[in-house]
């Protein structure tokens, strides 16, 4: 399964991701310890790779697979 990374938001206690697909998952955020310990102004810095496929904290020193975090979804949350 492929969908591109467009955006990335949070609240208190998710990481909400938006797709270029029109899908926006969401993600609890206890999943993230370093993004669940990042200030507003940490989490808001970040850069999505050219192919859309990876997320990128620079100053946190955090990644994260775009695919991988799909697959993490149940079943009937991944179409």
């Amino acid at each position: 399964m492929r969908a591109d990374a467009v955006d990335v938001h949070f609240d208190n206690a998710h990481l909400f991701l938006d797709l270029s697909d029109g899908r926006a998952v969401e993600f609890p955020l206890t999943w993230f310890p370093t993004l669940a310990a990042a200030t507003d102004s940490e989490r808001e810095h970040f850069a999505i790779s050219l192919d859309k496929q990876q997320l990128f904290w620079p100053e946190l020193d955090e990644d994260m697979d775009i695919t991988a975090l799909l697959m993490s979804l149940p079943e009937s949350m991944r179409h």
